[in-house]
């Protein structure tokens, strides 16, 4: 017969790391008792995860200023890769000489003269690991743009391998795409998974429909801290929500105040006049 010993017990598989566990026997023993205070210890570490503060998105490499949380307020390069805010991309286009104004701002390389053009950098872009550059062609995929054909299975690999290298914005589409049904089957399941991960990772989006989700549920606490935490760095509907949640009594005084103050700090961090006039320029 063969002896058991401290070396048979797997503690690795103990991931609530509440208990450690002598021998393999020991261990499945223990596991019907154990099994209730495991999962429970296992969903709060996870909120402990969820509900943290990511970090704020990084500086425009031109000015130096946050880059604003509204994608649609910035360009990505195709050429080096780098995202730009659209106040530097227009401060230039207006400053710049004609012979400059079709180069980049950040690696003066001569813009894309074609959609194909810009296709095949962001295909140059994805083969060198580029998570931006694969939810980009992704999209293009998706949505039969910038010269390729429309082609559903390809644009869900982009999203899914941007995902895997960490890209908030790859996690928010694919969890549309679970969510509508859209290119992949239904799997509700599965979109939490992403609007999680993508909430988890800084996306506002994401945050705040984790937060409307819940306050559909009748979980009003979980709620308002999305709200509260997407609204810290600038999400307006996250901020009127939790300016709702303050005067239905969800949300203490103090904990309005804090947001209030963050949500200011955050826009002030965000706002520059040239991204003004490049925000009235796009309107027009």
């Amino acid at each position: 017969m063969s002896t058991i010993t401290t070396k048979d017990a797997d503690n690795s598989k103990n991931q609530c790391h509440l208990v450690k566990y002598c021998n393999r026997a020991c261990q499945a023993a223990h596991r019907p008792a154990h099994n209730k205070a495991c999962k429970r210890r296992l969903a709060e570490l996870f909120d402990e995860k969820l509900f943290k503060q990511p970090p704020p998105n990084e500086d425009c490499p031109i000015c130096y200023l946050r880059l604003p949380i509204d994608e649609d307020q910035n360009v990505y390069q195709s050429c080096c890769g780098k995202i730009l805010c659209n106040g530097c991309y227009c401060a230039h286009f207006v400053a710049a000489a004609d012979t400059e104004k079709d180069k980049c701002i950040f690696c003066r390389s001569e813009l894309p003269s074609s959609d194909e053009e810009d296709s095949e950098r962001m295909k140059k872009r994805v083969e060198g690991n580029d998570a931006q550059a694969m939810i980009n062609l992704g999209t293009y995929y998706q949505f039969g743009m910038m010269g390729l054909r429309q082609d559903n299975a390809k644009a869900l690999e982009l999203f899914h391998k941007s995902a895997k290298l960490g890209n908030n914005i790859a996690h928010f589409s694919l969890s549309v795409c679970y969510q509508t049904g859209d290119i992949v089957e239904k799997d509700t399941r599965k979109e939490t998974y992403h609007k999680q991960l993508a909430a988890m990772a800084g996306e506002v989006r994401a945050r705040y429909n984790l937060g409307c989700a819940e306050g559909n549920a009748g979980n009003m606490d979980r709620a308002c801290k999305h709200w509260m935490i997407s609204a810290n760095v600038g999400c307006d509907l996250s901020m009127k929500a939790v300016q709702e949640g303050y005067k239905s009594g969800f949300v203490t005084k103090d904990d309005n105040a804090k947001t209030t103050r963050a949500y200011g700090n955050s826009i002030d961090e965000m706002e520059s006049d040239d991204r003004d006039r490049a925000a009235a320029a796009f309107c027009t």
